[in-house]
């Protein structure tokens, strides 16, 4: 009962305030019959009670009579100091009951006392807070009832150790809620002893440590995770002393630097053993001592061979309590091959400038040659072969051809030039190349083809890749100064995961393989890093233009293709070129037998170009054939006199690139107006108005810059005589008035 009491102040309250009551019924009781007697007393001496005084007056004396009613008097006096003092210590000791229970109530620990056969005898209300058992529940099971059984011998044996030892343990264990969960609790015991000083109960102090155990096992983990990161980090880290010895490293610090153990570089000191200039340490140290901390510093190191390498570093410094550095804690990253690839994309985006600059060259350049190769020809015709004069203006003429064929090389090199892909047959490609090699290269050199008799057909532009076999053979006669044996080979190939990986950027399939190898004097490794680099030459000056592998290049990357060489010192050179098996058959080369006549024609032609000598050069060569001409300088100019004429013209023949309206936009706004008009289109190089990737749309027509006489009136009439429904293929949709810059 005092258990049960001891678990429900409400009721211990109301006990107390019951028997309070009752006392004080009884006094007032008490009090009541006191007065009476007093008043039964005092009745003696009253006034109309005088004959009853008078007889009972011989029998009692009045003194005596007075001491009764002062005694009585007195009783009830005491009797309510007594009554006030035990109101007193029951106030004050029901405040004391109450104080306990709210702090039993309240308390975040839970409270217990069980006697030495581990019966519960109290249990604050925490428990059930906690717990979720009620005192019944509590009092009616075992104090062992809902500890995990894997720590209940545990506990049962802390305790017998404290009945024996009469001193309590600490100790944590595993409590199941009443939902079915597993709670942690650390549990501190104190024994209470009798009068005699024997072990009688015990006290517990339970806490619920449940979500310190799980921060505290997360916080191992998240340890044990930070220990893994750093043993397995692919950087370097390490903690060294202010006078740079180490202390520390992870082992990615000591693969970087190529130690075969982490052991290997303790006591290493930084200035010598590690940074290749011990200045530059003496620099980041005070860099850290400083600023406290660094960031992204960048610093020569060595490997333990010697290797140089450059290693990013961030750090910070780490002090004692009184203020002083104690040590730096460095995180250290090795860029070197970083280094080397940024330097790869600063060369790539210089020649990505170059390649655009190289294009607005040959617009403008194509257009002066035009003009000089054009009015060469005019000259030597005005001239006559017998005039001596005739041949200043052939030398006019080989130059500007000469100069022409260098801007197509610079075109070549940045990979602008318009290419015209046909069906190609590279061995017989290979045989006609076979006959002219020795006039170009020199008779010491001896040349000798090895082709596949089943060799697939590829699609490319022919006389690029003719330029590509004439480049590398022209560099392999330079290779051989004292003659030697050039070789060219044609195979069937299929590049599989392994060469792609090998040679970044390259793509598995079917290739057809051109292979030409010389037994010159070859290159080293060195040399071979940066083969294909544009700026890459192997001439001395006055030696050529140094262009001719870098338009090897340029052409095969154009084409879909892949490079690649294999080279040593004094054993020669040996380039692969891989291009895209193609599954049609090479088209039948016609030639013909009789030389060409004067072409002459009447229709009427639209001329549409910026450039005016080269606009006056072209009207006179077509009106000097019978063509009537109606020519204009720029787009916007040509619409207005299309709207102007109310002839039909049978061709517009205009400059791709110009100020304004461009002349594809040009095109498609005069075949809107005026359907069935044929277009020809004059340019420099390629762009994206006419050409994608460096190939004509469909239905296309280019007549290259510069052009001659000859060639100008051959492509006028080849496009005026096709079929309109061929032709009308060369309009598109109106987004093509956007110009987007040059193809690439």
């Amino acid at each position: 009962m005092a258990s049960f009491a001891a678990q429900q102040p409400d009721l211990v309250r109301a006990s107390f305030r019951k028997t309070e009551r009752r006392e004080w019924w009884l006094w007032a009781v008490a009090f009541a019959v006191t007065t009476l007697l007093l008043v039964a007393l005092f009745s003696f001496v009253l006034p109309g009670r005088q004959n009853y005084m008078t007889e009972r007056a011989e029998d009692v004396s009045p003194i005596v009579m007075r001491g009764l009613i002062g005694l009585v008097f007195l009783f009830d006096l005491y009797t309510i100091y007594q009554h006030l003092l035990i109101h007193r210590i029951r106030k004050q000791l029901l405040e004391r009951e109450e104080l306990f229970h709210l702090i039993s109530e309240n308390a975040a620990d839970m409270i217990a006392v069980v006697d030495l056969e581990g019966h519960r005898l109290f249990n604050s209300m925490s428990y059930q807070k906690v717990l979720g058992y009620s005192p019944e529940e509590l009092a009616a099971s075992s104090a062992y009832e809902q500890i995990h059984p894997d720590d209940r011998e545990r506990v049962q044996k802390s305790a017998e150790d404290a009945r024996v030892s009469g001193i309590g343990q600490t100790l944590d264990y595993r409590f199941r809620h009443k939902s079915g969960a597993w709670l942690v609790l650390e549990s501190t015991s104190s024994v209470i002893c009798n009068e005699k000083g024997l072990p009688e109960k015990m006290v517990l102090v339970n806490r619920d440590v449940t979500k310190r155990k799980e921060t505290e096992e997360a916080l191992w983990r998240s340890e044990s995770d930070f220990r893994s990161v750093v043993e397995y980090a692919p950087y370097g880290i390490f903690r060294a002393t202010v006078e740079g010895r180490l202390l520390q490293v992870n082992p990615g610090l000591q693969k970087m630097l190529g130690y075969e153990s982490s052991e290997d570089l303790a006591g290493k000191h930084l200035a010598t053993d590690i940074f290749r200039y011990a200045p530059e340490y003496q620099r980041v140290a005070d860099l850290l001592i400083r600023a406290e901390e660094i960031k992204d510093i960048e610093a020569e190191w060595k490997r333990k061979a010697g290797t140089p390498i450059t290693v990013r570093c961030s750090g910070r410094r780490v002090d004692h309590e009184d203020g002083t550095p104690a040590y730096f804690q460095v995180f250290a990253e090795d860029v070197t091959e970083k280094r080397t690839l940024e330097g790869q994309l600063r060369m790539a985006q210089k020649m990505e400038a170059i390649g655009r600059l190289s294009g607005g060259i040959a617009h403008d350049f194509n257009n002066l040659l035009g003009v000089i190769i054009g009015y060469a020809g005019v000259l030597k015709k005005a001239l006559g072969q017998n005039d001596p004069r005739c041949e200043h203006a052939l030398e006019i003429e080989k130059a500007g051809q000469r100069a022409a064929s260098l801007t197509r090389q610079l075109l070549a090199f940045s990979r602008q030039q318009v290419l015209s892909p046909e069906v190609l047959d590279l061995n017989a490609l290979a045989s006609d190349l076979q006959r002219m090699l020795p006039r170009l290269i020199g008779e010491d050199i001896e040349v000798s083809l090895e082709l596949a008799s089943d060799l697939r057909s590829v699609k490319a532009d022919r006389t690029q890749i003719e330029q590509v076999i004439l480049n590398l053979a022209i560099n392999s006669r330079d290779a051989m100064p004292s003659g030697g044996h050039l070789r060219i080979e044609t195979a069937n190939v299929t590049l599989d995961e392994r060469y792609t990986w090998e040679h970044p950027g390259s793509k598995a399939g079917s290739y057809v393989r051109l292979t030409v190898t010389d037994t010159g004097i070859g290159m080293d490794a060195g040399t071979l890093a940066h083969i294909f680099e544009p700026f890459f030459t192997t001439k001395e000056p006055g030696k050529g233009t140094g262009l001719g592998l870098a338009t090897v290049y340029g052409v095969v990357k154009q084409s879909d293709g892949y490079i690649w060489v294999e080279s040593s010192p004094g054993k020669g050179a040996s380039f692969q070129v891989y291009l895209p098996q193609h599954l049609a058959a090479p088209a039948q080369e016609t030639r013909d037998a009789e030389p060409k006549e004067k072409i002459h024609g009447s229709e009427s032609i639209l001329l549409v170009e910026d450039a005016e000598p080269l606009r006056k050069l072209a009207q006179r060569f077509l009106e000097s054939s019978g063509f009537h001409v109606i020519s204009a300088g720029t787009g916007e100019e040509a619409l207005e006199l299309a709207a102007r004429h109310a002839e039909h013209f049978d061709l517009l023949l205009t400059d791709v690139i110009m100020p304004g309206i461009n002349g594809r936009t040009l095109a498609e706004r005069l075949l809107s107006r005026r359907p069935g008009t044929k277009v020809l289109y004059m340019s420099g190089y390629t762009d994206s108005f006419i050409a994608g990737h460096g190939v004509l749309d469909p239905g296309i027509h280019l007549l290259h810059k510069p052009f001659t006489e000859e060639v100008l009136l051959e492509k006028v009439r080849e496009v005026l005589d096709m079929k309109s429904d061929r032709t009308s293929r060369g309009t598109v949709s109106a987004a093509a008035e956007y110009p987007v810059g040059p193809a690439r």
